[in-house]
């Protein structure tokens, strides 16, 4: 069976970036699933299995020597030549895999107007139906709807080589990955389970090592208090002593003086001792708390000063829905109102995101009141998002960033930085919402670009969230965790369904 192995990697960019040390970590057949903060080194881990690496230090071997590496990248912007040859090509192997993916050789004739999720499947269809040993895919799900995850998740199922998959989308590596790479401070951990077992594993030996962590902390307070206690009472010692023999004639010496020199000397050798095991005491429980490695995380819960909307209904858009000259549908009439938590669905290209800057250009209120994140974010958006947050208030500035903190972005690197990156843009378009009492939030795709625990912190944030937002968002358990109504585009139709959770839906309008 193929396999994956690393012996003993480091690998470095310069001397002062090392992204791995002494690395060794070994992937068999299956679905292992990658996790990590951006920036840990999941895309360098790729990097060194697929060849265009190499270590530093140490090994990277693939069984057999053979073996077929693929690795598909995020980006589907172009038409490649395998994915050519794919859609001309008669043989059943390649067809098989055509018919799993739902994919159309014709389709490839418009394939500048193919949508993000179409390419995708067209990317993963001729590299599985390359028959790899080693497939290696960057967040497939990026851009699929509901039901091309589906038939995207079912065909990945059938494939039996080595597969790994750096995702954010939980529920699909729940349902594909049956082991867990976490990458954490220049190491790959290895943990079996998909990605909900194996947080709960390390979500609880953390939790041991924080209470082993905060222990040892007491340890060390009530040692460096008697260390301290010693010390004081030597020096009083010391002094007393000092007195008494001022006071005494200069001519006594007796026995008397020679027993309390030598009393006092025997006080001072054995304070001596009981503070030299004191100090041993306390270096052993500092290297003890400090091998613990607990991180401080920049993070935590988000408390929100909020003050609500004044009026119930905050934004409608009612009339027909275009985009590109299409319309999309016709006589559409919604309403937002304060504390509303909407998910919109549907098929890609149905409307979902015109639906949005339709509801934004719309909208009557206050500029700063509502917040627009769209699907993607251009560079120039993301220096514009730093130049506003430089013209807030300082206390305003103090919000935002502790939001930005709060969702696992260091604000003295985000303020140190020219251009954020596509993860920290969406981060920081998130906290100029959340951190300066925005009514109501219009969110396409919010965790685009996020790694799991930042996905995990954005849901915190929304659940929190004291007001209104319309999601679009293909990540369902952050759909069920914040959201409590459902916008359905299906068929042309536009439903709405007062529980999402229920999966019932009521004719709104149609086309």
């Amino acid at each position: 069976m193929p396999a994956v192995h690393f012996a003993h990697v480091s690998f470095e960019y310069s001397s002062a970036v090392e992204v791995f040390s002494d690395l060794t970590v070994h992937v068999g057949d299956g679905w292992t699933g990658v996790v990590g903060a951006n920036g840990s080194g999941k895309s360098t881990f790729f990097s060194l299995i697929a060849g265009s690496c190499e270590p530093t230090v140490g090994s990277v071997t693939i069984d057999p020597a053979d073996a077929i590496v693929i690795r598909c990248h995020q980006e589907v912007e172009r038409l490649s030549s395998d994915i050519t040859d794919l859609a001309i090509s008669y043989e059943a192997h390649a067809r098989r895999w055509l018919g799993r993916l739902d994919l159309d050789p014709a389709a490839l004739e418009r394939w500048p107007t193919l949508s993000p999720g179409e390419r995708k499947r067209w990317q993963l269809a001729a590299a599985l139906a390359a028959d790899p040993d080693v497939l290696l895919l960057d967040e497939p799900t990026n851009h699929l709807d509901s039901s091309a995850r589906e038939i995207v998740s079912e065909a990945l199922s059938r494939f039996g080589g080595v597969g790994i998959v750096i995702s954010h989308d939980r529920s699909f590596l729940d349902h594909l990955t049956r082991r867990t790479l976490r990458v954490v401070a220049g190491q790959v951990e290895t943990w079996s389970g998909a990605y909900s077992t194996a947080r709960a594993g390390w979500t609880a030996e953390e939790g041991l090592r924080a209470q082993e962590y905060e222990e040892a902390k007491r340890e060390e307070r009530v040692i460096r208090r008697r260390l301290a206690d010693e010390r004081r009472d030597a020096d009083t010692r010391s002094a007393r002593f000092r007195r008494n023999m001022r006071r005494a004639d200069p001519s006594d010496h007796d026995a008397t003086s020679l027993a309390a020199k030598a009393r006092h000397a025997g006080g001072e050798a054995a304070g001596a001792r009981r503070r030299s095991t004191a100090k041993s005491q306390l270096d052993r429980l500092t290297e003890k708390r400090e091998g613990l490695a607990v991180s401080a995380s920049v993070g935590g819960g988000i408390f929100f000063d909020y003050e609500p909307a004044p009026r119930s209904t905050l934004l409608r858009y009612a009339g027909p829905l275009a985009a590109g000259g299409r319309l999309l549908a016709e006589d559409v009439d919604v309403v937002v109102e304060r504390g509303e938590r909407i998910r919109l669905t549907g098929p890609n290209g149905a409307g979902k995101s015109t639906l949005l800057a339709a509801l934004h250009r719309s909208s009557p209120l206050p500029e700063e009141k509502v917040l627009h994140l769209p699907q993607e974010l251009t560079g120039e958006q993301a220096i514009d998002l730093l130049r506003r947050l430089d013209l807030l208030t300082n206390e305003r500035r103090g919000r935002v960033l502790s939001v930005v903190a709060a969702m696992g972005v260091d604000p003295d690197d985000l303020l140190a930085s020219r251009r954020p990156s596509p993860g920290e843009a969406r981060k920081l378009a998130l906290a100029m919402g959340l951190g300066v009492n925005t009514w109501c939030l219009l969110l396409d795709e919010p965790t685009n670009h996020l790694d799991v625990e930042a996905v995990e912190r954005v849901q915190a944030a929304l659940e929190g969230y004291p007001g209104a937002f319309v999601v679009v968002t293909h990540d369902e358990m952050l759909a069920r965790a914040t959201t409590t109504r459902e916008w359905r585009f299906m068929a042309g139709k536009l439903r709405i369904a007062d529980d999402n959770k229920t999966g019932g839906a009521l004719p709104m309008s149609s086309t």
